[in-house]
């Protein structure tokens, strides 16, 4: 249902964007092209909770199933409103955001890892992931997460603890 608000949502801007909308032809040149911007973000962002959704209902009606644990990648502050999980078997480990929400009952035993059920697609991915009794609602898709992933986000924790240690120091 949200997916297809975002697109229709998104329609309308870009067709208020492109002047197709009388009340609002008078708009200047640069709020048109923001319009149009914001619109194809719009259904372009639809298209995807749409096809993550299937995903979804696929990997858990098809999909192979993984015993493991979940943790959070970092705490959560008061504002998030979505949590990195980290989901990790004996062999491999996968990287995934969830709407917080959705896991907001388990989130203060998610801090040292809590037993888990994933849901891999074909590719290997996470499409669903259940923690505990609680069906953690995926934002993105689970991604292995190592190699170059994991020397990203081990790059930008390390570029943060700096500048929090610079902004300490001034």
């Amino acid at each position: 249902m949200r997916s297809i608000l975002a697109i229709v949502v998104g329609i309308g801007l870009v067709a208020a964007g492109f002047g197709y909308i009388r009340d609002i032809d008078s708009m200047p040149m640069v709020m048109k092209v923001i319009f149009v911007l914001f619109g194809g973000v719009l259904v372009y962002a639809g298209l995807y909770h749409g096809w993550l959704r299937i995903q979804r209902r696929r990997a858990y009606s098809g999909g192979r199933e993984r015993q493991g644990t979940a943790r959070l990648l970092k705490p959560l502050d008061e504002d998030d409103s979505l949590a990195f999980v980290l989901f990790a078997n004996s062999h491999s480990e996968w990287l995934m955001s969830v709407d917080r929400g959705s896991i907001r009952k388990i989130e203060s035993g998610l801090g040292d890892g809590l037993p888990a059920r994933a849901y891999l697609g074909d590719d290997d991915r996470i499409y669903g992931l259940d923690i505990g009794s609680t069906k953690a609602l995926p934002i993105s898709v689970g991604t292995p997460y190592g190699g170059k992933l994991k020397e990203r986000v081990d790059w930008a924790e390390r570029k943060k603890a700096e500048w929090a240690a610079r902004r300490r120091e001034e």
